[in-house]
């Protein structure tokens, strides 16, 4: 089970911006048909999507207020009967949990420390939950491992405040550390008591995205005097730099599958790496983002078209690459996640009605 850490990346909705007309191929006809995950006609959210499909977010109700809803892999959604709080995390077992619960068979277990407010931010298949806990009244905030009704604390070194992204099958947890003022981040991986720090390559600031079952983590970072980000891959207890032959180029790693293949972008190019070489995805457009990758290999993203401007999904799969139909570039627009059969869902939100939750689907033809 790869992670994710969709509460926390801001960069998941991007508005994109219409490019200067430049020469690029004409995309394909559409490959990906999408359709609207059922709603109740005022729109939604997508937070999380598990390996065989099934898909959490919440539907906005009469009030426009969001309901947490559980779509499952084929069929209507349905409703997460809870007091407070959005679902955070689908396991692959459809278990569901959010702030303070786990939804598990159709009934709801309260996960909460009786003291203090607590945020979760995902499970594995194990239902070994994590999170943060608030401050108690000592300012100190701290972070969870929840299983079996008992919790396991633990803090970030002194100075520091930690967050946690996601949690693997082994019980390993990722996360972050910042200083008080932002400028300084590292990562972590905590595990069975012990917290592993994760140090840039060479500059201050090191952002983990995702990490896969054998605890290998993907990311990127600052490098020694300069803001460039590299993306990296911490393997073994060891930090490697994926930029090698790009000193200059901005690179971003996003997503990890369980056979150490890595996405996410140099420049403005989607690649994906792959034992030790970069594989151009070569997906046509001006500027093209890989986010989501499948234990099979499938990669998701999107790309920008210039003349006139628009962007489209994509699915990547074998060197072959599928697109959905066009949307504005005015539009924000959200790829979450990628099943084992290659479906990808996500958000599109044309600022006129309110936000969608999508699934895309290969058409019969592709």
């Amino acid at each position: 089970m790869h992670v994710f850490p969709r509460w926390a990346a801001a960069a998941a909705v991007v508005f994109l911006f219409s490019p200067a007309a430049t020469a690029t191929a004409a995309p394909p006809r559409p490959g990906l048909n999408s359709a609207y995950l059922g709603d109740w006609g005022r729109g939604g959210y997508v937070h999380d999507a598990n390996d065989r499909g099934d898909v959490v977010g919440a539907l906005n109700d009469e009030n426009v207020n969001p309901q947490p809803v559980l779509w499952p892999r084929n069929g209507a959604p349905v409703r997460i009967d809870v007091d407070r709080g959005s679902p955070a995390a689908v396991n692959n077992r459809g278990d569901v949990v959010g702030d303070n619960w786990l939804w598990s068979d159709g009934r709801v277990r309260t996960l909460a420390d009786p003291s203090r407010q607590m945020r979760s931010v995902d499970i594995n298949d194990q239902r070994q939950a994590t999170g943060t806990i608030d401050p108690d009244s000592s300012g100190v905030a701290q972070m969870f491992l929840w299983q079996d009704g008992g919790f396991t604390t633990f803090s970030p070194p002194a100075g520091m405040r930690g967050y946690p992204l996601g949690i693997n099958n082994r019980g390993q947890v990722l996360g972050y550390l910042t200083d008080a003022s932002w400028s300084v981040r590292h990562g972590f991986v905590w595990h069975a008591g012990r917290m592993t720090i994760l140090k840039p390559l060479g500059g201050t600031v090191l952002d983990p995205r995702a990490i896969n079952d054998r605890g290998e983590v993907v990311g990127y970072s600052t490098v020694a005097g300069s803001e460039v980000r590299h993306a990296f891959l911490w393997q073994a207890g060891r930090m490697r730099d994926l930029m090698a032959g790009h000193p200059t180029e901005s690179g971003l790693a996003w997503d990890v599958n369980n056979a150490g293949e890595v996405v996410g972008n140099i420049g403005f190019k989607a690649v994906l790496w792959r034992d030790g070489n970069v594989v151009d995805l070569a997906v046509p457009g001006l500027y093209t983002y890989a986010r989501e990758i499948n234990e099979r290999g499938d990669v998701a993203g999107w790309a920008t078209f210039p003349d006139p401007a628009r962007n489209r999904v994509f699915r990547w799969r074998d060197g072959r690459v599928l697109f959905s139909e066009d949307y504005s570039t005015e539009m924000g627009l959200e790829v979450s996640g990628i099943d084992d059969r290659g479906r990808v869902v996500g958000l599109i939100d044309d600022l006129v009605v309110p936000p969608r939750p999508v699934r895309w689907v290969a058409g019969p033809s592709a």
